[in-house]
């Protein structure tokens, strides 16, 4: 691997939108569809649009194991009867589909999508990370963006408190394999994104996130002992899990006030 590797950007340097509707398996499509309809019916006309993500968005997803990941944009929030109401529906979504283990709603406003300093994570998010799929496609409104800090910055802006409250999960028993490796994968994330600039690259594979942070970090232990985890498919224990919350919920606070 050369570096940098410049992985997922285009020739100018732009980040690629590695999501289309071309790329989701026909067997999503359908389950897409029924999704809508529950958010069309629980949101009413609160619904302005919504936008998928993550594995399915990439043409990645493992039926069964792959979970179903939106971004939806309210004109107003969900009234607490309406959240409860849309939990329930995909609950019995969820039940009705066994392949599909979990569906994942990232709700927004569309006032605070559009705000003026919303560029570097709504705008990014939409424009780079997603695709439209219902609505009014609020991403052709943000420029094209190459690797910065203040994406990382806004994407990370609520890492350290996720941290914070998985070490409590943890604490309570709370957690089963899939989140432990759920955790993980947010602090590989989470620490890539820091070198991402750096590397001029805006990779999504944990895999090459590692190999990345390995090269900008060869005297770190940690990004080593993660990497063992995932090739070697040998998840840590609990308490060196709460090892490595801990770890790098000091290494990702020194690392932002240190670019501040």
């Amino acid at each position: 691997m050369q570096f940098p590797t410049r992985i997922d950007v285009d020739n100018e340097g732009y980040i690629l939108n590695k999501t289309s509707l071309d790329k989701i398996d026909s067997e999503y499509q359908e389950l897409l569809t029924q999704v809508v309809e529950i958010l069309k019916k629980c949101a009413g006309t609160k619904l302005h649009s919504i936008y998928i993500y993550g594995s399915v968005g990439r043409g990645e997803a493992v039926l069964g194991t792959s979970d179903i990941d939106l971004s939806v944009i309210l004109t107003s929030p969900f009234s607490l009867q309406e959240k409860v109401r849309l939990a329930e529906k995909t609950e019995i979504f969820i039940s009705d589909n066994p392949i599909v283990p979990k569906v994942d709603y990232d709700i927004g406003i569309t006032a605070d999508v559009i705000k003026e300093n919303s560029q570097y994570f709504w705008g990014f998010w939409l424009r780079h990370v997603c695709t439209c799929i219902y609505g009014e496609d609020l991403s052709l409104g943000f420029p094209k963006m190459k690797p910065n800090f203040h994406i990382c910055k806004a994407l990370n802006q609520d890492l350290i408190d996720t941290l914070i409250s998985y070490r409590k999960e943890i604490l309570e028993k709370e957690v089963d394999n899939y989140k432990l490796l759920s955790i993980l994968k947010r602090i590989v994330r989470g620490v890539y994104c820091t070198v991402a600039e750096r590397d001029e690259s805006w990779s999504t594979n944990i895999q090459e996130n590692l190999l990345i942070l390995k090269h900008y970090f060869p005297n770190e232990e940690y990004f080593k002992k993660i990497e063992c985890v995932f090739l070697q498919q040998k998840l840590p224990t609990l308490d060196e899990m709460l090892n490595y919350i801990d770890y790098f919920i000091v290494w990702f606070n020194e690392s932002i006030k240190s670019k501040l």
